[in-house]
C-alpha cells in the first residue's frame, strides 16, 4: 500500500506533464504560421514551376498572415530540393512545389535521396498545363494517323527531343510509342528551352512539349500541332483533336505541379495548409493569372493528391520499364 501511495504523485505528475506538452503541440498548431514558411523550387527561377510556386505563395501568404519565400535550390533533376525538404523538420516551416518529375524520377533513377510515399506529406496540385504533339513543318504529315504511318515506314527515323532523359518528355514519347507500335530516336537535351529551340530550327523532328511552352510557335507557324494528349481540348487550340478523340482511349498527359510537406508534419498543419490552397484556388483572379500563365488552376485535398501520386508512380514505372529508361 505505501509503494501505490508513493506512486499515486508520480503518476499524476507525469499526466499532468503530458497534458502540458498535448496542450503546448496543440498551441503551437493552432497559431501556425508565427514566422516566414520557406518554400523550395527545385528547378530554376522564371520556369513554370518557378512561376506557380511564387503565384500561389503570394496567396497562400496573405491567407495565412505571413511570407512564404521561394527557395531555388537546383540540381540532380530536382532530387536535390526534393531531399533537402524530406529532411528538413517537419513543422509546416519548409514545404516543396515540384513539377510532376518528383513521380517520374522514382520510375527513372536507380537510387533516389528519399522514398517519396514514406518522406513526404502531400498537401495539393495546384497546377496542370496540357501537352501537345508538334513536329516541325518539314515533316509532311499533318495528322496523328499520317504520322504514324510514317513512322512506321521509317522506323527509327524520326527522332523527338526532351527536357533530359527521363523526363516527362521523354516518357510520354515513349508512352506514345507503346501505345502506337512505332519506333522513334530520343534526343535528349538539357532543358526543354533548348529542345523546343531545336525543334523550331528543324534539327529534330517533333517532340510531346507542355502546351504553354509550344503554343507561341505553333501560332506563329514554326511548327505543327498534331494533337493534344489531355482528355479534353483546350481554350487555346479549340480547333485540335485530342489523342482520345482519335481513338486513343483514356490518354491523359498533363504536366503538373504539387505541394507537399516533410513526412511527420503535425496533422493540424497540414489541414491548415491544404484549406488556404484550396480557397486560394477557387478565386477567380488566381484563375485568370494561371490561364495568363498557360496554365489550369488545380487543387485537390492532401488525400486525392496521395491517390493521384500512387496512380502516376504505377503509370510511369511501366512505361520506363518497358523502355529501358534510366537516368544517372
Amino acid at each position: 500500500m505505501k509503494i501505490k501511495k508513493l506512486f499515486k504523485p508520480l503518476i499524476s505528475t507525469c499526466m499532468m506533464l503530458s497534458g502540458c506538452f498535448l496542450c503546448s503541440a496543440q498551441a503551437q498548431t493552432q497559431i501556425y504560421p508565427n514566422h516566414p514558411v520557406q518554400v523550395i523550387v527545385p528547378v530554376a527561377a522564371g520556369g513554370g514551376t518557378d512561376l506557380l510556386a511564387r503565384l500561389t505563395g503570394q496567396k497562400v501568404g496573405d491567407e495565412l498572415g505571413q511570407s512564404f519565400v521561394i527557395d531555388n535550390r537546383l540540381g540532380g533533376g530536382g532530387n536535390i530540393g526534393a531531399e533537402l525538404v524530406a529532411h528538413a523538420k517537419p513543422d509546416g516551416y519548409t514545404l516543396l512545389v515540384t513539377p510532376g518529375t518528383i513521380a517520374t524520377n522514382v520510375a527513372v533513377y536507380r537510387k533516389l535521396p528519399y522514398e517519396l510515399l514514406k518522406d513526404f506529406q502531400p498537401i495539393t496540385l495546384i497546377g496542370q498545363t496540357g501537352v501537345v504533339l508538334v513536329v516541325h513543318p518539314s515533316l509532311k504529315v499533318n495528322t496523328v494517323k499520317e504520322f504514324i504511318e510514317y513512322a512506321k515506314a521509317h522506323p527509327g527515323d524520326l527522332n523527338y527531343g526532351s527536357a533530359g532523359t527521363g523526363s516527362p518528355q521523354h516518357l510520354h514519347s515513349e508512352f506514345f510509342n507503346q501505345l502506337t507500335g512505332i519506333k522513334t530516336t530520343h534526343i535528349p537535351y538539357k532543358g526543354q528551352s533548348q529542345s523546343m529551340a531545336d525543334l523550331v530550327g528543324g534539327q529534330i523532328n517533333y517532340m510531346f512539349s507542355p502546351l504553354q511552352n509550344a503554343l507561341p510557335y505553333i501560332q506563329q507557324g514554326k511548327i505543327k500541332v498534331l494533337a493534344q494528349g489531355t482528355a479534353h481540348r483546350s481554350k487555346s487550340l479549340p480547333n485540335v483533336p485530342t489523342l482520345n478523340e482519335l481513338g486513343f482511349k483514356d490518354v491523359d498527359l498533363q504536366n503538373w505541379f504539387a505541394v507537399f510537406a516533410p513526412a511527420g508534419t503535425p496533422a493540424p498543419v497540414i489541414k491548415k495548409l491544404s484549406e488556404a490552397f484550396l480557397k486560394i484556388g477557387q478565386t477567380e483572379d488566381l484563375k485568370k493569372k494561371f490561364a495568363d500563365l498557360g496554365f489550369d488552376a488545380f487543387f485537390t485535398t492532401p488525400d486525392k493528391t496521395a491517390d493521384f501520386l500512387r496512380s502516376e508512380l504505377v503509370r510511369w514505372a511501366r512505361v520506363a520499364a518497358y523502355a529501358g529508361i534510366q537516368a544517372e
